[in-house]
């Protein structure tokens, strides 16, 4: 899973770096070009060989000084003619204090075709994070044979012989809760992936349990994420030789 972050130079420490220190905290690679480049090389033949047409997401932050410099354009253009051709990235356009209409009026107003999200100067960026972490766990789920809990439930049900039932009671327990009751259930599914012997993104789930007992507010994005863990396992459990991240 590997990130581009496109963005303009004046926000590089206030956004940029911290979309990077936040995917890093939680275990997924990002191409940042002061970390990629050397002294010497092309610009940008090194952005778009080593990171834009590498990376499987792209980050990109679009404010009044995106639009007017030349080269994040012609990146964000590249980045949408690849998702548009190849298929084979996802997009994730965040408006930094920009209207939909001044970016509408743009040379890259394509990109309100793709599902965007606003920031503004001082708003922290941890729940637009949250939002792409969980779209990519779900990319990671929606290649496996089980892919939701109704189908997780269903497996652990077939298996009760098998030293699964506290799992498959525990799955019911979780859909008697309410719907937004995202914590309780949330702290259920962490207390079953802890019964797997290998959890690739067990780090992950440490951070985000430090969060709950810390009585930090539990998202939709973030209950998401823990439930894709406990799938990715149970596949693993059921079907998988090996992890792939």
């Amino acid at each position: 899973m590997n990130i581009f972050i496109s963005f303009s130079g004046v926000i590089r420490k206030e956004y940029a770096i911290q979309f990077m220190e936040f995917f890093n905290y939680y275990g997924l690679k990002v191409w940042y070009d002061h970390h990629e480049l050397f002294l010497g090389d092309n610009l940008s033949e090194c952005i778009i060989n080593k990171g834009l047409n590498k990376s499987e997401y792209a980050v990109i932050i679009i404010n009044k000084s995106f639009l007017e410099r030349s080269w994040p354009c012609e990146e964000a253009k590249l980045l949408y003619k690849r998702f548009m051709t190849e298929h084979d990235i996802t997009l994730f356009p965040i408006l930094l204090d920009l209207t939909k209409e001044e970016l509408k009026e743009s040379e890259l107003k394509d990109f309100l075709k793709i599902k965007y999200q606003f920031l503004k100067t001082g708003e922290a960026i941890e729940n637009i994070g949250f939002q792409i972490l969980n779209r990519i766990f779900y990319d990671l789920v929606a290649q496996k044979k089980i892919n939701d809990l109704d189908r997780a439930l269903a497996a652990y049900k077939r298996l009760t012989l098998m030293n699964n039932i506290n799992i498959y009671n525990t799955l019911l327990l979780i859909n008697s809760f309410a719907n937004t009751d995202y914590k309780s259930k949330s702290v259920l599914l962490i207390c079953i992936i802890g019964f797997f012997n290998k959890n690739p993104y067990d780090e992950i789930i440490k951070k985000i349990s430090y969060k709950i007992y810390n009585n930090c507010h539990i998202t939709f994005d973030i209950y998401k994420i823990i439930e894709a863990i406990f799938l990715i396992n149970t596949n693993y459990l059921f079907y998988d030789t090996t992890f792939d991240s």
